[in-house]
């Protein structure tokens, strides 16, 4: 009893060294971004912004912006609209359950395995060139084009990722009242406009936690696109992520490299927090 002062004290303890344990390595890194430091020269030397100035200068960097945010928000609209009009079909279906079971197939899988999967049958000679050639087409370069690598990238992403947005939807979906609908059916509303007027601003609350995860998760991407691509052909699938790691890795310049993680954990920041801050405005409502 005579020590029980310090019990407050020592229950937080491993609440500081997870934090410190955080905080340590980010720091060190964001240093590091304002150094010309590479590992073959010997240690950092302080050289200001003049990694960030050419990052946004740049073509390898610029691109790479480019391709981070055309990624993230071709995916986020493709799985968000095919994501909610499937939960849609499947509450509406009499064997929603059955077909709930196989729709979540893709995520038993871990991402690289799949991404492996998939590059597999993309190959030019892989199933998927085969069918086209079946059904009288021309064989595609896929992941081999720097015209559609990027696109065969973001549909590998969103096959495996659409089952997660049509759990979130189904599970919004459940919680819009029935008897609003009918109303609005009674009222000579028809499917769309029953749908814009009454299900959606229902599902906001879930969209915007939908937009959350998947917008995040595809500004940070690494897995999918250094499984099939490694960021090429000709950095047209290099995002910041990948950026990141050829510079740091590949290329030992750990100043380069903490830069552009660096831009790339101020856009996931900027996100969550313009969502969250639209997730609170939707609480009030």
């Amino acid at each position: 009893m005579r020590h029980k002062h310090y019990l407050p004290y020592l229950l937080v303890l491993p609440a500081l060294a997870i934090l410190v344990a955080i905080l340590y390595p980010f720091l060190t890194g964001a240093w590091w971004s304002f150094n010309s430091y590479r590992l073959n020269r010997g240690g950092p030397e302080f050289n200001g912004i003049e990694n960030y100035i050419d990052l946004f200068t740049s073509g390898e960097g610029l691109r790479a912006i480019g391709v981070t945010l055309t990624y993230a928000l071709v995916v986020v609209v493709i799985e968000c609209v095919l994501g909610i009009a499937l939960a849609m079909l499947l509450n509406s279906g009499r064997y929603g359950s059955v077909f709930r079971l196989l729709i979540v197939l893709p995520l038993l899988l871990p991402p690289v395995i799949a991404a492996l999967m998939w590059k597999v049958m993309l190959t030019e000679n892989g199933v998927v060139n085969w069918i086209l050639e079946s059904l009288g087409q021309q064989k595609l370069l896929w992941l081999n084009g720097p015209d559609s690598a990027l696109w065969s990238v973001i549909l590998i992403d969103v096959w495996i990722f659409t089952p997660f947005v049509i759990l979130l939807a189904q599970a919004g979906l459940k919680s819009v009242p029935v008897e609003l609908r009918e109303a609005s059916a009674m009222d000579g509303a028809g499917p769309i406009r029953n749908f814009v007027s009454v299900t959606l601003p229902m599902l906001m609350p879930v969209l915007i936690v939908i937009i959350a995860f998947r917008g995040i998760d595809s500004l940070k991407m690494f897995d999918i696109i250094y499984t099939t691509t490694a960021g090429g052909p000709v950095d047209a699938t290099t995002n910041l992520h990948v950026l990141g790691y050829l510079d740091g890795i590949r290329n030992l310049n750990f100043g380069m490299a903490m830069a552009a993680l660096i831009v790339l954990w101020v856009l996931c920041y900027l996100m969550s927090y313009f969502l969250l801050k639209a997730r609170r405005a939707e609480a009030v409502k």
